[in-house]
């Protein structure tokens, strides 16, 4: 492949301890528990808005909080949930802490909890390279707005989710399946007029459940069959989102890869074809749809697969599906390992016993100082990635990574250096639940 090399002079906007790349729900949760740690916190975030593909991209509901009877995400996530339910937002009354929301509501409650933290954002601003000092980042560049800036900090923590920054550092990655093998791409949309109240499982309240609705997608298979084109899709999953009449659907499907930008916006087009075209057949098809109309499509696509990163420790499904305990464990998740077909509408499920733990060790990299990661593309296989890629865990690790940034920053080491333990007190005393 050719390429082009080119100097780009950027001014250094500002200085800071901490700089979070991404303000979805590992990202916004990271910038408020550095900044309540002391640390002088920045958070930068390519849309207009805060929440990511939980706000923008309709991926409902919080997923999710407990398991076998008692709550195992707290501390920051919960008090967000706790604040979205107090502006009539979330509704936390599911016995398996699956919540279902408001996406405006959610994109303000996060926006409030920034600000009030004192953490500097920095919105409509993408990532676009990094400066390096050996494995040290010193800047991370953005570009915003026709106009790219620099920012400088002690640490830099990854909430990108598809890894960014830390591909922009030049960290080791794990090997991504092929484009036909990866879990398909899917744009979330929300219509209005739907008989919610005769429309079954859209409330997500029971573990060891699949929700997908088996009645709609028979139907929407016999059209198939009897020869109507009906586009590829799965599930179908609709999730309440806390008004009546409306509901966020959750079934287009597409293969691409996401590090290829014309495979992915030929998908982007693809998939939004079929949006419309599915709420035509629903429409057309099933009764509580007769009258319903699609109102929103998601801000972009959604992955269920793209890079992640080589860390100190790469978190197994065998490890999560087994409870493996760590002794720096710093969050824990609850969500079955979940793996998509790239094609059809199947997936394969296996439902966690207990919760899994997730440690430390599995958000730095060897070489790193001052790197950490947080969300989807933290270190894990497969299978473990299949488990922990939603938000309740997404932000539990987000909570820990703006933990131990600060801690770095104030014990002067580096992020794989510092104290497990001190991290996982600190943690504990702020409400998180790591056991």
């Amino acid at each position: 492949m050719d390429t082009i090399s080119h100097t780009l002079r950027a001014p250094i906007l500002g200085e800071y301890d901490v700089v979070v790349c991404g303000g979805g729900p590992s990202g916004f949760v990271a910038a408020i528990a550095a900044a309540r740690n002391g640390a002088k916190t920045a958070l930068v975030e390519k849309y207009g808005f805060l929440g990511g593909m939980a706000a923008g991209g309709l991926v409902a509901p919080i997923s999710e909080f407990r398991k076998n009877g008692r709550r195992i995400i707290g501390g920051i996530p919960w008090e967000f949930c706790e604040k979205l339910h107090a502006l009539g937002g979330a509704d936390l009354s599911y016995p398996i802490g699956n919540i279902p929301y408001d996406p405006e509501l959610y994109k303000l409650t996060a926006q409030r909890m920034v600000l009030q933290a004192g953490v500097t954002l920095y919105l409509n601003c993408s990532f676009s390279e990094c400066v390096m000092e050996g494995s040290r980042i010193q800047a991370a560049v953005f570009s915003g707005r026709g106009s790219s800036f620099a920012l400088k900090a002690d640490c830099f923590i990854d909430c990108t989710g598809d890894a960014a920054l830390a591909l922009g550092a030049g960290a080791p990655f794990q090997t991504m399946p092929e484009t036909r093998q990866l879990q398909p791409a899917t744009l979330c949309f929300r219509l209005a007029g739907v008989d919610t109240a005769r429309l079954e499982s859209i409330h997500f309240r029971e573990q060891n459940r699949k929700y997908a609705n088996g009645r709609i997608r028979d139907a929407l298979l016999k059209l198939r069959d009897e020869g109507t084109a009906v586009p590829n899709f799965g599930g179908p999953w609709f999730h309440w989102c806390m008004r009546e009449g409306y509901v966020c659907v959750n079934m287009t499907r597409s293969q691409a890869f996401p590090e290829d930008p014309v495979q992915a916006s030929e998908a982007e087009c693809r998939l939004r074809e079929d949006a419309f075209r599915l709420t035509e057949l629903l429409r057309q098809t099933v009764p509580e749809f007769q009258n319903c109309y699609l109102v929103q499509t998601a801000v972009q696509a959604g992955y269920r697969e793209s890079r992640r990163i080589r860390g100190v420790h790469i978190l197994t499904g065998e490890e999560l599906l087994s409870h493996c305990v760590f002794e720096d464990t710093v969050a824990l998740g609850a969500h079955p390992v979940d793996i998509h077909h790239p094609d059809g509408n199947g997936q394969d499920v296996v439902f966690l016993r207990q919760e899994g733990c997730i440690p430390y060790r599995s958000l730095i990299l060897e070489d790193y100082p001052n790197l950490i990661t947080a969300g989807r593309c933290i270190s894990a296989d497969r299978n473990a990635f299949a488990s922990i890629r939603v938000q309740a865990p997404a932000m539990a690790t987000g909570q820990a990574a703006g933990t131990a940034a600060a801690i770095s920053r104030s014990t002067r080491r580096a992020v794989n250096a510092i104290d497990s333990g001190l991290l996982c007190k600190t943690l504990s005393d702020q409400g998180a639940i790591i056991a």
